[in-house]
């Protein structure tokens, strides 16, 4: 991983260490040409989040309201899990994987994560050179949880619809 604009390599940005993905410190490791997590704190439980998210959704499509996040990304993965939902699949929500991908890193960065400033990629053969995006704390396991809190209290009750 490097940073295109300096073309060093990168390292974690609180302690300065070179394996910034052994450190302790990372949070998430994002592809954003692939849409894929790499790592980080996020990487065992990021489907805890794509399962809040379409719960919520679920119960929405269900009652007819829309979902009320506060985040700027939430309007168009709303957008297209509403455009792809089939009421025949009664529990099948489609998340976009780049707009879920742009939804986490504001939510994490909304809990007190950072993304290092520069452009970040993996470099690759031809076509194969990725965008990321490495999201850093000091706490990486709080951001997560408060992260999923946060996520939680903005899911309305079931039993108590808006």
């Amino acid at each position: 991983m490097i940073d295109e604009e300096t073309g060093e390599d990168v390292v974690c940005s609180i302690c300065r260490a070179a394996e910034y993905w052994e450190c302790g410190h990372l949070v998430a490791s994002f592809d954003r040409s692939f849409g894929e997590c790499h790592g980080g704190a996020i990487y065992e439980r990021e489907y805890q989040f794509s399962s809040l998210i379409e719960s919520a959704f679920l119960s929405h499509l269900q009652n007819g309201s829309e979902p009320r996040f506060k985040y700027d990304a939430r309007p168009e993965l709303w957008k297209e899990a509403k455009d792809s939902y089939q009421p025949s699949e009664l529990d099948d929500i489609y998340l976009d994987g780049y707009i879920f991908q742009r939804f986490l890193i504001e939510l994490l960065e909304n809990a007190g994560a950072f993304e290092p400033a520069g452009s970040l990629i993996n470099p690759g053969g031809p076509g194969m050179t990725s965008s990321i995006s490495l999201l850093f704390a000091k706490d990486p396991s709080e951001v997560i949880e408060q992260s999923l809190q946060e996520l939680s209290s903005e899911i309305p009750d079931r039993r108590n619809p808006e």
